[in-house]
């Protein structure tokens, strides 16, 4: 069985979307698929062609976004669609599957090449709501004129919906049911120690993991995170970021503005996330809008006690008081409240942060997600073989 991956930014770039895809080549090539990942060349300085922890990446021509000038810049798009086509008419006789990880433009592209080569694709989307993948396309926000391209990136074989509400979504653009798969995101679960106790740290530190972006609800965060250091004035309280984006100063002067820039820690990308996961106390995603939140599993596979807002996404891994805490959306003092329900209550933080692996690990199980789709795969292909 050949796949090829088709991820429209990889390394360096380095997002939820990237991991992913890089770990899931990993786990299937453990399982004898020949996997490869072919993306853009957007950043000067990297090898357009090498091996990532032994899988295969090449990077197509975009003349790096057109040299980052403003105002040529969608051009590198273009030039990256025709480039990437080429590239996969050039190999076509190298792969049986298109796997594209993001529903984009570059979807597109594979979508096309699917329908002149023969092959079969499938499109995993990574997000609904207020950061829908169709509905950005619609707009065109990635790339002028792509609107254009969506009936056709709709005639995909398959697609992956990481959560009920982008299964929806799908539905009310005319994707027929059953060419949707509902497979979530995976995590490597055995590799993972588990938080080894509930006791609190001093200081405490809440953590979040990812975007530095609107999306991601930060400013919310910040606030209930100043309503917990006004409730709780004699604990030593720090709120840890951990990850980069375009509102990085922006939020830290949001920080100041509400006097708690000296307890909150802009600590920038890492590749320690577990690391700091593991010496965490509690885990907050407060996003507006996800897919389906690499950052929420990976910390679900400590056993830490996580708080998640209660957008649809979140709603499909954490029943509240059960394997985690939910608090409604855009709502400082709610977020605040649940954070001091775990503040308060040791035995709460180990039920739910104990729950929480067991979840993982009997749903999220990236060895499981992988035999998933080697069926999805083996099916498709059958399926193909049926009607030639």
């Amino acid at each position: 069985m050949r796949v090829q991956m088709v991820v429209r930014l990889f390394h360096p770039w380095v997002g939820g979307t990237e991991r992913q895809a890089h770990k899931l080549a990993k786990a299937l090539k453990e399982k004898h698929v020949d996997v490869g990942i072919v993306t853009g060349w957007w950043f000067r300085g990297t090898s357009q062609q090498e091996v990532l922890e032994g899988i295969s990446v090449f990077r197509n021509q975009t003349l790096w976004e057109m040299f980052g000038i403003k105002g040529l810049r969608r051009f590198g798009g273009y030039l990256y669609m025709l480039s990437l086509f080429f590239y996969l008419w050039r190999r076509r006789a190298e792969y049986d599957v298109l796997h594209v990880h993001g529903f984009n433009y570059h979807a597109a592209v594979a979508v096309l090449a699917s329908r002149w080569f023969r092959r079969k694709v499938v499109i995993k989307l990574a997000n609904s709501g207020q950061a829908s993948d169709i509905q950005k396309m619609r707009v065109g926000q990635q790339l002028p004129l792509s609107r254009y391209l969506l009936p056709l990136v709709l005639k995909g074989d398959r697609f992956i919906a990481t959560s009920r509400a982008i299964s929806e979504e799908l539905i009310s653009a005319g994707v027929s049911a059953e060419r949707i798969i509902q497979l979530p995101n995976g995590v490597e679960v055995d590799s993972i120690p588990m938080k080894p106790d509930y006791a609190l740290h001093d200081p405490v530190r809440l953590i979040f993991v990812g975007r530095l972006h609107e999306q991601k609800g930060l400013d919310v965060l910040l606030t209930a995170f100043q309503k917990l250091c006004g409730q709780y004035p004699n604990l030593h309280i720090r709120l840890q970021l951990l990850g980069d984006g375009p509102l990085r100063e922006n939020l830290i002067r949001l920080s100041e503005q509400l006097d708690i820039a000296k307890q909150v820690d802009f600590m920038g990308m890492s590749r320690q996330v577990f690391e700091h996961l593991q010496h965490a106390d509690i885990f907050i995603l407060p996003s507006r809008a996800e897919g389906h939140s690499n950052a929420l599993l990976e910390a679900m596979t400590c056993g830490l006690p996580v708080i998640v807002s209660d957008i649809p996404a979140n709603q499909d891994v954490i029943e509240h008081e059960a394997n985690g805490l939910m608090f409604a959306a855009g709502d400082a003092l709610s977020l605040a409240d649940a954070a001091s329900s775990l503040l308060d209550r040791s035995d709460l933080r180990e039920r739910v942060g104990s729950a929480a692996r067991r979840t993982v690990e009997s749903r999220y199980s990236l060895d499981c997600v992988a035999d998933r789709y080697i069926s999805l795969y083996q099916n498709l292909l059958a399926d193909g073989s049926r009607t030639s």
